[in-house]
């Protein structure tokens, strides 16, 4: 894996790559050393809630495609996990988009043939108490304790949940600040979802 996403990395203006599960986990990186892994593991978080609420709304979303100023991030979805790379605004997008399309089938078939072990996957969410934290992150650690009892599709339910609530459920930590205006569009949100208040 770590070959094609090099070979990704190889065409002129793309800063870095990753791949991750649909659960968010990241498989495998090919950033340079200033991107740390608590930052990818976060993008990878990201992109899987992202996608997942999307498909919610849209259905299968085979691509994102997300423009900034100097920077462009392009997601390509692929059979149990997504790809992004990171690209400057001078990239090759046609070779890039060619280069893409090459490696997904062989980066599929590598993941279907042998998983990959020591992902930095994050541990599932506990049923006992929630760790400490602000409220806003309390609240998220309530929401995957329902989630879990009740049986549902976690990343589906967070997934509705976020576009409800105008935020990514993956994007608060322990150490988010508290933000009343949130934290009440959050509660509302996961009682229109889950149907309990949390």
């Amino acid at each position: 894996m770590q070959e094609l996403l090099g070979q990704l990395n190889a065409v002129s203006g793309v800063v870095g790559s990753l791949l991750c599960d649909t659960q968010g986990n990241l498989l495998a990186r090919a950033f340079p050393p200033l991107f740390d892994d608590a930052l990818l593991r976060s993008a990878a978080g990201l992109v899987s809630n992202g996608a997942s609420s999307l498909e919610n709304v849209t259905g299968k979303v085979s691509s994102i495609d997300l423009r900034y100023g100097n920077a462009r991030i392009l997601v390509r979805g692929m059979t149990g996990a997504h790809l992004l790379l990171l690209c400057t605004a001078q990239t090759d997008f046609q070779r890039l988009a060619i280069s893409a399309s090459l490696a997904l089938p062989k980066l599929e078939r590598l993941l279907v043939q042998a998983p990959v072990r020591g992902s930095a996957a994050p541990p599932a969410p506990s049923l006992a108490a929630p760790t400490q934290g602000g409220q806003l992150h309390d609240a998220v650690q309530r929401i995957e304790r329902i989630i879990a009892r009740k049986g549902l599709p976690a990343f589906k339910t967070k997934g509705e949940i976020a576009l409800r609530a105008g935020f990514a459920l993956v994007t608060i930590e322990p150490r988010t600040p508290d933000d009343a205006e949130k934290l009440a569009s959050l509660k509302a949100a996961a009682a229109e979802v889950l149907h309990e208040s949390i």
